[in-house]
């Protein structure tokens, strides 16, 4: 059974926006979510001795804001009458709830480094499997879907890599984490200029397809 799944630009149906490429309401999220995990990754790196007590706080709060950054993508899309995921409609609002309770619980209950890094892996290998399945649904028929694929790749490993070094500390933890995010924000960021600066030359161009949705089998 086929699924209808839109054009990069939005057609005349009546949705947020009506008309313009569906790409402007993508790419202030995609930034929002890369600044975050650049942030992050930027912490990591240059936070040489981080106590087992602040690790928990560091992460949680990069899951909050990558949850928010969900969020914000998933209600720009839900605007729109002409996105339409299908099935997998919820999954970025689910990830963005997962992201954020699980952040909000380890900042509060992970003390202790194995109860840390198995909440940490289980929040991160679960939200990247929801991620990378709409990744790899959506990889040729929507403007985000290879950058989920590939984010949401890295976020798995992420979580199997907090994992394996659980016994190396917080820094070898925070670590692998703090790399994934560097990767998922620099990716993440290029999608976002990518996605403006398309945006802006279908607004100039026109868009041939005029807004008529594709099908995908």
């Amino acid at each position: 059974m086929s699924q209808q799944i839109p054009s990069p630009r939005g057609g005349a149906s009546g949705g947020h926006r009506s008309g313009t490429d569906v790409r402007h309401d993508l790419w202030v999220p995609t930034l929002v979510r890369s600044l975050v995990a650049l942030v992050f990754g930027a912490v990591t790196i240059f936070w040489q001795e981080p106590t087992q007590n602040a690790a928990p706080w560091a992460l949680g709060l990069f899951l909050v804001g990558t949850g928010a950054a969900w969020l914000f993508l998933h209600f720009r899309m839900k605007a729109r009458e002409d996105v339409d995921l299908g099935s997998l409609a919820n999954i970025p609002q689910l990830a963005g709830i997962l992201y954020i309770l699980g952040g909000a619980l380890m900042a509060i209950m992970a003390q202790q480094n194995w109860l840390f890094v198995l909440l940490a892996a289980m929040v991160l290998g679960l939200c990247g499997i929801l991620e990378l399945a709409l990744g790899l649904r959506f990889r040729q028929s929507f403007p985000l879907g290879r950058d989920w694929t590939l984010s949401g790749l890295v976020t798995v490993g992420a979580g199997m890599g907090m994992m394996l070094v659980e016994a190396l500390g917080a820094k070898a933890e925070l670590g692998v984490v703090g790399g994934a995010a560097v990767i998922i924000g620099v990716t993440q960021f290029i999608a976002a200029l990518s996605l403006r600066h398309d945006a802006l030359a279908a607004d100039r161009a026109g868009s041939p397809d005029n807004g008529q949705p594709k099908s995908v089998d």
